[in-house]
């Protein structure tokens, strides 16, 4: 069938607004090219290698942030993968025979070894697709389906890397260092277990190779909050935070979230971020400080800025509740008919206690500096063609025998019956731990 012309387009993710028909009326089974210009049956696959996922291409929140040009080593060249088009493009591929079998069926949180504290962030993970890692991208492997991406939110963080960047003195962020982190237990999400999750999803999520995950997570979700929340009126594709502006107030919201886990004041968050308000041009601090993150853009556009200005929210919500963190967090989360906290439209510096120019003392335009909020193909499907379509990438990911298993095994967990690990331990340190730790 001829494709459309340029002029011809549907409003569609790319590369699927080149195919004649949605993605979601082609019947399983049939596996396209990645310019989606050529295709195949799974039953005429002869063989299959995946992307070798290494430490370069990772970024808070992005399992493929660079993508490789050319070069081996040092001499390596990476481009930068914008989210809107997000693709793995990996600089070796290795094949299913060389790997376990567990690895091609299990998402995992993936954190880069090689940082410093000296550095923006220290502490860089992501949930990772369905690949192999090798030795600077670490893997933390979880037991339950909605670990992963709340795991993610915690590693990457400002109140972890915090204390990542006291612990760490040297160049790599081994795992004897990563283990002694104290990452938050699953009781701490016990009235929490579909707003952190889902956060970590909306920001690591946009992407076809991560609709097992939206699956397992929106029954998470429905059962905590109701089916209305995910598989309702809500288009699979418009939950992702792929625009500047969406990935900049989830992380804001994420990181506020956290902090009030913690169990941080205002005073202590602020003492976080110290020296984080100076004016462009004049960054400076400790060296161990976050003021180098977003350094080259207005104070009240930085995400260290914003994400003060969302934990204020987030204690007035926790007060209004009557002192009662939970039910703060989760009125933070839920506002705005569901959306969480907003990017402001103005701010004032000042009336938080920060800044040290006259800017700081006017209020400055936030939002709108920011561009859009979504894409247009984010909501050109009706939500069941969404998620019709979020299950065919999942039934090709996982093959026909997987896709059931993870059927069967959600509706166990809908019963309230035990159901298989996510991935076994292959080594020592990975083994459950009996203290109950998030991951293993």
């Amino acid at each position: 069938v001829k494709p459309p012309a340029e002029g011809e387009r549907r409003c569609a993710q790319p590369p699927y607004d080149t195919l004649p028909i949605p993605r979601a009326d082609i019947p399983e089974g049939f596996i396209l090219s990645r310019q989606a210009d050529a295709w195949i049956r799974e039953g005429q696959v002869e063989d299959v290698a995946l992307p070798f996922m290494q430490g370069a291409m990772l970024h808070q929140f992005d399992f493929s942030q660079k993508g490789w040009i050319s070069g081996t080593g040092l001499q390596a060249r990476w481009t930068r993968i914008e989210w809107e088009n997000k693709i793995l493009a990996p600089q070796f591929l290795m094949g299913v025979d060389h790997m376990s079998s567990e690895i091609a069926a299990t998402a995992k949180v993936v954190f880069r070894r090689i940082a410093r504290n000296t550095d923006a962030r220290t502490m860089i993970a992501s949930l990772a697709a369905r690949v192999p890692c090798g030795d600077v991208a670490s893997v933390l492997r979880t037991r339950e389906p909605w670990q992963p991406p709340a795991l993610a939110v915690i590693l990457n963080s400002l109140s972890l890397d915090s204390i990542a960047r006291l612990r760490i003195t040297g160049t790599h962020v081994d795992y004897h260092y990563v283990k002694e982190f104290p990452i938050l237990s699953p009781t701490a999400f016990s009235t929490l277990r579909s707003e952190i999750p889902s956060l970590g999803l909306c920001l690591n999520g946009g992407s076809v190779c991560i609709a097992p995950e939206w699956i397992a997570l929106s029954q998470v979700i429905a059962m905590a909050r109701g089916p209305h929340h995910v598989e309702g009126p809500c288009s699979w594709r418009s939950l992702w935070r792929v625009s500047d502006a969406e990935r900049l107030r989830g992380r804001s919201c994420a990181d506020a979230a956290i902090a009030g886990l913690a169990g941080f004041s205002v005073s202590d968050f602020v003492h976080i971020l110290a020296d984080c308000d100076h004016p462009l041009g004049e960054a400076r601090g400790a060296t161990t400080g976050f003021w180098r993150v977003d350094k080259d853009k207005d104070p009240e556009l930085r995400h260290t800025v914003l994400t003060l200005v969302a934990f204020h929210d987030l204690q007035q919500k926790i007060d209004a509740a009557g002192g009662d963190r939970d039910a703060g967090i989760e009125a933070f989360c839920n506002q705005n008919d569901g959306e969480g906290w907003m990017l402001p439209e103005t701010l004032r510096l000042a009336d938080y206690g920060l800044g040290h120019d006259d800017r700081a003392k006017e209020y400055q335009p936030v939002a709108g500096r920011l561009g859009p909020r979504f894409f247009d193909w984010q909501f050109a499907q009706s939500p069941e063609e969404s998620w019709r379509e979020c299950h065919l990438h999942a039934r090709n990911l996982l093959g026909e025998a997987g896709y059931r298993q993870l059927l069967v095994d959600l509706e166990a967990e809908k019963r309230r019956e035990p159901v298989r690990l996510v991935a076994e331990a292959a080594t020592e340190h990975e083994k459950p731990d009996p203290q109950g730790r998030l991951f293993e």
